[in-house]
């Protein structure tokens, strides 16, 4: 249920509590000039009872967790339920507050931004920014049906939840003041179209310190896993965005027995290790590892 507040004929505020279905149609009355059809790149002129229609005819209907579901086709992604349950844990946790710390002070005027997390997973960035103070309209989306699941059912009020594809995206143009792309893919022709003139990225990818310890553990003798350069994303970012800044954001989390399972659950890192190389792992669970990222921040380019 999501609660809203309403004024009764004698002047008192009452609590109304609609489903999430019915929340997340009432979203789509209020922002629907957010969106555009992702299977014609019309606009959406209007919401049918818990569906969203464009000009043309297309519809798309809310879920009853109050999710919208606009891929083409369907996605295909790599992380499973238990995956992401382990991610959310470890969110919980902690471990990525003081990077997200950082991000939050990136953006400006946290309690108006229009914000769209790209790549969201199943919601903990955006619901940590939320409490620390980002009030303004919020949307995150993801090709994982089963990540954006976990987001409306643990996060539902925090963002507007959909599943999408960046490659077909479903956004209106110059419709959001921020895009967050937190260990995600981009597509900065596409961020551009979507971002506001005065629009701002902020990029986080791993550098090479991050996870060192992890990597070290599991590809002891395999240098090609064992070792990180996120040179070649941030050239990239830069040939973008000539103007852009970097931060670098380092620190070390301690681990449990229940958060360094949650981690090798969560990470991709132990996809690829060997069976003998994992087996040490579990037997030898390490006690902190270390967060190592770079912040890359830009305004839309011209």
């Amino acid at each position: 249920m999501n609660a809203s507040h309403r004024v009764n004929g004698r002047g008192r505020e009452r609590v109304v509590f609609m489903k999430k279905i019915e929340a997340g149609s009432l979203y789509l009355k209020q922002h629907r000039n957010l969106f555009q059809c992702p299977i014609c790149k019309g606009k959406f002129e209007t919401v049918e009872g818990h569906s969203l229609v464009c000009a043309n005819g297309h519809h798309f209907d809310v879920s009853k967790k109050g999710t919208l579901h606009l891929l083409m086709k369907g996605g295909q992604n790599e992380y499973g339920k238990e995956m992401l349950s382990s991610r959310k844990n470890l969110a919980d946790t902690g471990f990525f507050h003081p990077l997200l710390d950082a991000v939050y002070a990136h953006i400006d005027k946290p309690e108006t931004a229009a914000v769209l997390d790209v790549g969201c997973g199943e919601g903990s960035h955006l619901h940590y920014l939320t409490e620390k103070g980002l009030k303004g309209t919020k949307i995150g989306f993801d090709i994982s049906k089963d990540a954006i699941q976990l987001a409306a059912s643990n996060f539902f009020p925090d963002a507007f939840w959909c599943v999408a594809d960046l490659a077909h995206s479903p956004f209106a143009e110059s419709a959001f003041d921020v895009i967050l792309n937190i260990f995600s893919p981009s597509q900065y022709q596409e961020f551009d179209r979507v971002l506001k003139p005065d629009g701002k990225v902020i990029k986080v990818v791993p550098n090479a310190q991050y996870l060192i310890e992890l990597r070290e553990q599991l590809y002891a003798l395999d240098t090609t896993k064992r070792e990180y350069d996120n040179q070649q994303v941030v050239d990239r970012f830069y040939d973008i965005y000539p103007d852009a800044v970097s931060e670098e954001v380092i620190y070390t989390v301690d681990l449990d027995a229940k958060s360094y399972g949650w981690l090798m659950e969560m990470t991709p890192l132990s996809w690829g290790a060997s069976e003998e190389s994992l087996a040490n792992a579990a037997a030898n669970p390490l006690k902190s590892v270390t967060v190592a990222v770079t912040l890359l921040v830009a305004s839309k380019s011209v």
